[in-house]
């Protein structure tokens, strides 16, 4: 069976064990081999789901087969016979550090199926840009009827129209109707306008399930941009035909229509993606923090329409998985991992002193044909905290301080009383019904408190709805080896420590609900780093302990992305992210969150 080798591995040419160059380790390629493991840098790992050791053509996404589709282990369209390599070797392909693509053998076999597959993603981001294009025109059309409806219809006489006659085109045009045929070259100069300014304004290079605001704004100011340039066409060249006082009608109406038309095609970008329509592979080189940062980000975000094949290694720690998302080898497999996954994407997250390794990345990904986006590390600083001045065009970086002021401290602190307020005065009647609920089902009490510990490590109790039996501290200790946790946590899917109510409690997250209490006394917040155990922070790391920095909370980024589904290390990371990009709106868009994840559950128990 054909299978690629590492870019350091070696075919078997001048009978020295098989190996090149005198004594580097000889690597077994193949499947069929000791562990049939094509990343000699990784132990036995899968790439696939259910995969087992480490073999790739056991189950997976294809039904067995990396490359669909193929057929009886073969990783080749079906009609391609299974290829082995002149002179006998073992099915191993090698790659030089910078490989050239092969247009013979099954190299070049491999090469067509990953051409077919990138010409595939150009015609399905061909027919996206045609279809906005499309889309666009017609709503401009209809925001021009809808403003002359407006104007010559259901406004004609109105006081409106007779304030902005004067005010506003100097009474020059009389209020009288006119019939929509009139306008049709001032219609047609505005569709071709406009499209051409969204066409040099870069607009349909934004992938329609990006960023929405930004498609939002430059909807605004490209409309705005074509309504100054026909104003000053009219200036220039008034005609009796055309309608000065039209012109501000269209310019709103086209604001509206075209903001809702790209919300609507953005949540209809999002649903295909999230079916597989136009997905995306991505893989991301590195794995520090800010590679594990990128990965969590694009993760939380499915309607992007990227999926994550897994990341490359890049530091000197144990090789390992970083959660939910798969290592798939070192730095020097990136060829092997471009070529055997298809990746359509690299992200490359590497540090500043693997300048060379970075480098290196792009001319393969150059030399592979894979698109690729590099991310600076001064993006765990938030750009927003960037400035950036230039002195005899030597452009200077400067790094401001991230400080919460008063005003927003205020602000945060009047929503955390005010939300715990009412959270507890309107839900009173369910609360009371829960306390009952646990009091008849269990010994014990009903609210029960912990010493926790808060912000700057300072101890306070916490208080929490009784979902476990009264000696469930004393059972911990025999439960220790079936621990599901990962980091200094305990957690058990299925703990049977926690009462029946407990159960229904800790999946819908309401036996938090006494926190509002620690809340109120200015001990949490609303919003922040759920508060540790003290035997939990005996046991970080010292990166984790910048998770101590804020006041803990109800809510973060680590409940509302995933809770228990996620390892300690991902949710850590998703801590430290809010506390070092903190603002109000990040507080309240993780408040709105809260609410969809508590409805669904997801990752509670």
């Amino acid at each position: 069976m054909a299978q690629f080798v590492n870019s350091n591995e070696r075919s078997q040419t001048n009978g020295q064990d098989g190996n090149r160059f005198p004594g580097e380790q000889q690597r077994n390629p193949s499947p069929a081999g000791l562990n049939g493991n094509p990343f000699p840098s990784v132990p036995n790992r899968s790439p696939f789901p259910g995969a087992p050791g480490g073999n790739f053509f056991q189950p997976g996404p294809y039904g067995g087969n990396v490359f669909p589709p193929g057929q009886s282990g073969n990783p080749f369209p079906v009609g391609m016979p299974e290829q082995k390599f002149p002179g006998g070797s073992n099915g191993t392909a090698p790659l030089a550090d910078a490989p050239e693509i092969s247009t013979g053998g099954t190299t070049g076999q491999i090469t067509r199926v990953i051409s077919a597959r990138r010409s595939t993603r150009r015609q399905w981001r061909a027919f996206e840009i045609s279809l906005t294009l499309i889309v666009d025109a017609i709503l401009l059309y209809v925001a021009f009827f809808t403003a002359y409806t407006l104007r010559y219809k259901l406004l004609l006489g109105s006081e409106l129209i007779e304030y902005l006659r004067i005010n506003v085109v100097g009474g020059i045009e009389k209020d009288r109707s006119a019939s929509i045929t009139t306008f049709s070259s001032l219609a047609i100069g505005i569709i071709i306008g406009g499209l051409l300014i969204f066409i040099l304004r870069g607009m349909y290079s934004i992938r329609l399930s990006g960023n929405l605001v930004l498609q939002m704004r430059q909807v605004v100011t490209s409309l705005t941009l074509g309504l100054s340039l026909l104003i000053a066409y009219f200036f220039v060249f008034p005609s009796a035909s055309s309608s000065r006082l039209l012109v501000p009608f269209v310019w709103v109406c086209a604001i509206v229509i075209l903001c809702l038309g790209r919300l609507v095609l953005s949540l209809l970008m999002g649903l295909l993606h999230s079916l597989g329509l136009g997905e995306t592979r991505l893989l991301v080189v590195g794995s520090g923090r800010l590679g594990k940062m990128i990965m969590q980000h694009i993760a939380a975000t499915p309607n992007l329409g990227y999926s994550i094949v897994g990341f490359l290694h890049d530091t000197h720690e144990p090789v390992g998985d970083f959660g939910r998302f798969r290592t798939l080898g070192t730095l020097d497999d990136l060829a092997t991992v471009i070529r055997t996954f298809q990746v359509d994407e690299v992200i490359i997250a590497l540090p500043s002193e693997l300048h060379q390794q970075t480098i290196r990345s792009v001319r393969l990904c150059e030399r592979l044909g894979a698109s690729f986006m590099l991310v600076p590390e001064l993006y765990e600083l938030s750009l927003s905290r960037i400035d950036m001045v230039a002195i005899e065009g030597i452009p200077l970086l400067g790094i401001r301080q991230k400080q919460i002021n008063t005003v927003q401290r205020a602000i945060m602190r009047a929503t955390d009383i005010v939300g715990a307020l009412l959270t507890l005065l309107i839900g009173s009647p369910i609360w009371l019904c829960f306390a009952l609920l646990i009091r008849m089902t269990s010994p014990g009490e009903v609210v029960f408190s912990q010493p926790r510990v808060g912000a700057d490590g300072r101890l306070f109790k916490c208080y929490k709805f009784r979902s476990m039996y009264k000696n469930a501290e004393q059972m911990q200790a025999a439960l220790l080896e079936q621990n599901e946790a990962q980091g200094p946590l305990f957690k058990m899917k299925d703990d049977p420590r926690v009462t029946p109510i407990g159960k229904f409690l800790r999946r819908t997250s309401l036996d938090e609900i006494p926190q509002l209490f620690n809340v109120i006394r200015g001990d949490m917040s609303l919003v922040g780093p759920r508060p540790p155990l003290p035997r939990e922070v005996a046991q970080y790391e010292e990166w984790q302990k910048g998770r101590l920095a804020v006041k803990p909370g109800l809510t973060g980024l680590w409940q509302v992305r995933g809770r228990s589904d996620l390892s300690f290390d991902e949710g850590v990371l998703m801590d430290l992210y809010y506390i070092e990009n903190w603002s109000l709106r990040l507080y309240y868009h993780i408040l709105l969150r809260t609410v969809p994840a508590v409805l669904f559950s997801r990752g509670a128990y």
